[in-house]
């Protein structure tokens, strides 16, 4: 990762703090994409406090905000000459239906349309870069299910809500999504894998007060440690085109993904739904 310039969303802890301090340790630039001003800016610090050398840049969006992420696009391709390595990392579990302010259901859209909106528009930066993304899903993706009702009322969050299944639904799209951007572009323009880093002890289990989330809680101590999930996702971004190139990863074994992940017309149709809801066009081969 020496010299290579790469940008981790939900970085200020977890997983994503340890994959950007992993990737700041290896001598890359990285982009910290975090929604809290305050845990950004306390995430920078101790990675700098730690590494010296570290060469990080901050970058405050809270992600269930379309614009925002087009706005976050923006800067970054005004600021960067390249982009080697995103890292789709930020998620949310909600027990309770929210919806966001461009009308989708949360978890939907943090965990899944923001990283396709900002993976597409950062497209032409990865193609001038190493073009690895990374998404990290989730064995939980294997309870998904996008076919119960039209793909745009699951987003949209019109039909009865549970939690867990919508965060299920959202990890389910996270590996349709990379199959497709495979599919897609293949490894000549871009390289995508998913990686299940484990059942850890992070904070999108403190967000809520419903019995599985106080379950989950309680369960922490036995949970893995988010610096260990960060050793997996940093071994998928390693790894040769050829070994994981559309591949779904649980930590560092390539696994085959649920049945539904494997369904090329339902990833298709999920990339036409996700590209007309987020607005996001055909990318620029330049």
């Amino acid at each position: 990762m020496n010299e290579r310039i790469c940008a981790v969303t939900g970085a200020n802890s977890g997983v994503g703090f340890q994959t950007a301090r992993g990737l700041a340790s290896s001598g890359a630039r990285v982009v910290l994409v975090c929604r809290s001003a305050a845990r950004g800016q306390a995430a920078a610090q101790r990675i700098r406090q730690e590494i010296g050398t570290a060469d990080l840049q901050l970058r405050i969006v809270d992600l269930s905000s379309l614009a925002q992420v087009r706005q976050l696009a923006r800067q970054l391709t005004g600021e960067l000459d390249r982009l080697d390595l995103l890292v789709n990392n930020a998620g949310v579990y909600r027990a309770r239906l929210e919806r966001t302010e461009d009308g989708f259901e949360r978890t939907l859209a943090v965990n899944h349309l923001s990283h396709f909106c900002l993976t597409r528009l950062l497209h032409p930066l990865l193609l001038r870069g190493s073009g690895r993304v990374v998404n990290v899903s989730s064995e939980a993706h294997r309870a998904g299910n996008l076919q119960r009702r039209s793909l745009e009322d699951i987003l949209r969050g019109r039909v009865s809500y549970n939690g867990w299944q919508a965060y299920a639904d959202s990890k389910l799209a996270n590996v349709l999504f990379t199959r497709e951007l495979a599919a897609r572009y293949g490894s000549e323009e871009l390289t995508a894998v998913a990686v299940h880093p484990g059942l850890l002890a992070t904070r999108i289990w403190n967000q809520n007060a419903n019995p599985l989330s106080l379950l989950l809680r309680l369960y922490k101590p036995f949970m893995g440690r988010p610096r260990i999930g960060g050793e997996f996702v940093r071994f998928v971004a390693d790894a040769p085109e050829r070994a994981v190139n559309g591949r779904y990863f649980n930590r560092k074994t390539g696994e085959e993904p649920a049945p539904a992940a494997r369904d090329a017309e339902l990833a298709a149709e999920l990339w036409r739904v996700s590209e007309r809801l987020t607005g996001v066009g055909a990318p620029s081969h330049d």
